[in-house]
């Protein structure tokens, strides 16, 4: 193509160079270079065609590429993700595993710590920390032992580690066969092993308790985990407790409670085996003077004396126990199958013990006598029980007091029907109360002059079916049962209901009542109150109202009745001292206390004219009465003798039957202007 234009142009070349060329010369060359240029065209459009195929082609290839390389990179991509995923997840499994490494680092430090923790604590709590294994061929070993297996058993927890032997020859050998029993039992039946043993260390005994719960293992063993601790002062505590259950503080003796479980089993024993058995219930005499005269702590001395030689005086089988104050109880078993037989060795029994504590005690330097009085009861006359065995020899006791004491008696069958009398006479005092049936009648007192100057109130008991019971029939009986605070109480109200009434009588306005009170009734809290009570409601002047007082009130808080008999004394109410000279009479309280009156017993004016010493003593009442400014009355005047007598010596008062027995207040309405 390059030389076909080359030679067109030639030509043109040539057909110019000779000046101005025809057209017709013209026309060859420009026909070849139409030609060429044709040719170009053609050239030039396969050139362009073959280019635009190749650049089609070359397109297709750069798609292909470009897909190519976009999946490629997109692989790249999703390999570099995964590849990051990866190393993201390495890094964190790195990070993770760092941690678990730090973890357990601080995990075996906080093991390690908290078994240093467990050691030190192991080793510190008092007792010991153990592990016990038996194999199934039952041999014993120990696995862990805390140090406190020294302070125990005496032994290293490394010698007990190597045989664990030791810790059983430890134990009390009276022990060791329980101990072993009770591991046995727990490894049967898998619960825990709870046993108490001793052991002994420098000649000590020890108490200890063991709690160990098992574990079966794999071979058939059996592993427990336990604690061993020291139970001596709960142990000795608990002795303590039972002691002072079921024995007397003082003494030493069994109290009450172990003396009646010990007779109940000796009651059934007996019976069982046909042998005699006997109660002998002891009472000290006067016991309560010595307290009162030489204070409560030779009391004490006593009672811890007479209760060795009770001990001294019996066989080592028999019981001997303290009821309280001062009442003991021996009993006596298997004295003999025949009633003759335990009887008189009940008897040989008491007497030993009657000539045992009849000798001198010695109460801090000083020699004391005392007797008892013993009251035995057998087992074969008691078909009432336990309860009827003990009242029984207790009536018995009481018989001997009522025989002149230091003695000693038998239950007898009449006591108890007098005492089933008295129960039913009680039962009937308290219906009488609630009823109404007490009445009052009134003793004249008459001056030296003859005038009636006074009364003495004095309670009958005007029975249903038995008619007027006089005092002396249920007086003793009032106090010991408590009925004398209500009685007392009635009397009072009574007494003063009277005095109002006479209040409004001119010949009787003048009287004053004389009103016996109890010591029992006088001690009570309220006993001023309800005396200041009674007289404001009725209304009375409290002048007209005179307490009588016996001396036995006197032997107790000698202060305290001062103090009350002065806050009354003060309201203007009077008292007398009622049988003067038959009690406790000392001048020291006598001068102190707020009387109005000494009344002369009548057993010292029954015989004033026959008895030189009856006579002497009334005739010292009156000069001391006199000497202290009190009124002296003599009661149980019965003749004219006695009267001037008493008159002649300078008695103030008289009161007796010469001048009247107790009477209804109506009847004394229509007699007092004769007096």
């Amino acid at each position: 193509m390059h030389a076909l234009l080359g030679e067109a142009l030639a030509e043109l070349d040539v057909a110019v160079a000779d000046g101005a060329p025809a057209a017709t010369a013209l026309h060859a060359p420009l026909a070849a270079l139409i030609a060429v240029r044709e040719r170009l065209q053609i050239l030039n459009d396969t050139v362009f065609q073959l280019s635009m195929t190749q650049a089609s082609v070359q397109r297709s290839k750069l798609v292909r590429l470009r897909d190519t390389v976009s999946a490629m990179i997109v692989l790249l991509g999703a390999l570099g993700v995964a590849l990051a995923l990866s190393l993201l997840r390495q890094r964190r499994s790195i990070a993770a595993l760092q941690l678990r490494d730090r973890a357990l680092q601080a995990a075996e430090e906080q093991q390690r710590e908290l078994r240093e923790r467990l050691e030190r604590v192991a080793d510190n709590v008092p007792g010991m920390i153990f592990q016990y294994r038996r194999g199934a061929d039952g041999h014993p070993s120990l696995p862990y032992a805390s140090h406190g297996v020294h302070e125990i058993f005496g032994v290293s927890a490394e010698a007990a580690a190597q045989d664990s032997s030791v810790l059983l020859d430890a134990i009390h050998v009276d022990d060791r066969e329980r101990v072993i029993g009770a591991f046995d039992e727990s490894a049967r039946s898998l619960l825990p092993c709870l046993v108490e043993f001793r052991v002994v260390r420098d000649g000590i005994e020890l108490w200890m308790a063991s709690h160990a719960t098992p574990q079966r293992q794999a071979d058939g063993g059996t592993l427990w985990h336990g604690y061993t601790y020291d139970v001596t002062r709960r142990r000795l505590a608990e002795e303590e407790i039972k002691h002072l259950a079921f024995y007397d503080a003082l003494t030493g003796l069994p109290n009450r409670r172990l003396l009646i479980d010990r007779l109940r089993h000796a009651m059934l024993m007996a019976a069982r085996n046909h042998q005699g058995g006997a109660l002998l219930f002891i009472d000290l005499d006067n016991f309560k003077t010595l307290n009162d005269t030489r204070g409560h702590a030779c009391g004490d001395l006593l009672l811890q004396q007479v209760a060795r030689r009770l001990l001294d005086a019996v066989r080592a089988g028999d019981t001997v126990a303290r009821l309280g104050g001062d009442e003991f109880v021996v009993m006596l078993e298997n004295i003999g199958s025949a009633r003759e037989t335990a009887a008189q060795h009940a008897e040989q029994v008491g007497e030993k013990v009657l000539a045992a504590l009849t000798q001198p005690y010695l109460l801090n330097g000083k020699d004391y006598h005392g007797t008892p009085s013993i009251g035995v009861a057998l087992f074969d006359d008691c078909e009432g029980g336990l309860e009827e065995l003990l009242k029984r020899a207790d009536l018995a006791m009481y018989q001997a007091k009522g025989a002149g004491r230091n003695t000693l008696r038998f239950f007898d069958p009449a006591m108890q029907s007098l005492l089933a009398a008295q129960s039913a006479l009680e039962a009937e005092m308290r219906q009488g109360l609630r009823a109404g049936d007490f009445v009052l009648h009134y003793q004249p007192q008459l001056d030296n002059g003859g005038r009636l100057a006074g009364v003495e109130a004095l309670v009958r008991w005007q029975h249903p079916q038995r008619g007027l019971i006089a005092p002396g029939e249920f007086i003793g009986l009032a106090e010991s049962s408590g009925l004398i605070q209500p009685l007392g109480q009635w009397v009072l109200e009574a007494a003063c209901e009277q005095i109002a009434r006479w209040q409004r009588d001119p010949e009787l306005r003048r009287l004053s009542v004389a009103v016996n009170v109890s010591a029992r009734q006088f001690r009570h809290p309220d006993f001023v109150s309800r005396v200041i009570g009674a007289i404001e409601r009725t209304a009375i002047p409290a002048d007209r109202l005179k307490l009588e007082l016996t001396e036995s009130l006197l032997l107790d808080n000698v202060e305290e009745i001062i103090a009350r008999m002065n806050v009354l004394k003060a309201r203007g109410v009077c008292f007398a001292l009622d049988d003067f000279g038959t009690g406790y009479s000392s001048l020291a309280y006598l001068k102190r206390l707020p009387l109005d009156q000494l009344k002369i017993d009548r057993s010292f004016v029954r015989d004033v004219l026959t008895d030189p010493n009856d006579a002497a003593i009334a005739r010292t009442i009156i000069a001391l009465g006199q000497t202290l400014g009190l009124h002296v009355l003599a009661e149980g005047v019965e003749t004219r003798d006695q009267h001037e007598f008493l008159v002649a010596h300078g008695c103030d008062a008289f009161q007796g039957y010469l001048f009247g027995h107790p009477q209804h207040p109506d009847v004394l309405n229509t007699v007092a202007p004769a007096h």
